[in-house]
């Protein structure tokens, strides 16, 4: 099932596609994000949000991000798009997708975005808290 939030010129989306995550306690996640950059800044909110992030976890945060500036196509240019941007976390645990969570925009990116996600996720699944 998924829900659908509305915040201001933001969406905020979230769906299960296996329930039982619900009940399992996720200790840390590894950061699957191919542009280093937004890697680095992902990892320090991740850390300063409380939650460990390990190369060796079993789960895997997949990120998908799109800006509307990195838009090739010339019709979404020349008459606009309804948003500006999104960014995606895949939960996964080995290939298998099990929770995704999605924020599109109006406006520009910052922090606030991805601690808007990572809170959605906190509330929806039972991600311990780092001791750091």
């Amino acid at each position: 099932m998924g829900v659908l939030f509305l915040l201001g010129c933001e969406n905020l989306y979230s769906k299960f596609y296996d329930e039982n995550i619900k009940n399992e306690n996720i200790s840390c996640v590894k950061i699957n994000e191919k542009d280093r950059i937004l890697r680095l800044r992902l990892i320090r909110i991740f850390q300063e949000e409380k939650i460990n992030v390990k190369e060796s976890c079993p789960y895997t945060v997949d990120v998908k991000s799109k800006f509307l500036s990195q838009c090739s196509s010339p019709y979404a240019r020349s008459v606009g798009a309804d948003f500006d941007g999104f960014l995606r976390f895949d939960l996964k645990k080995g290939e298998k997708i099990l929770y995704r969570c999605q924020i599109d925009w109006k406006g520009e990116f910052d922090d606030g975005k991805i601690r808007v996600l990572l809170k959605k996720m906190k509330e929806d699944l039972k991600i311990k808290k780092a001791l750091r």
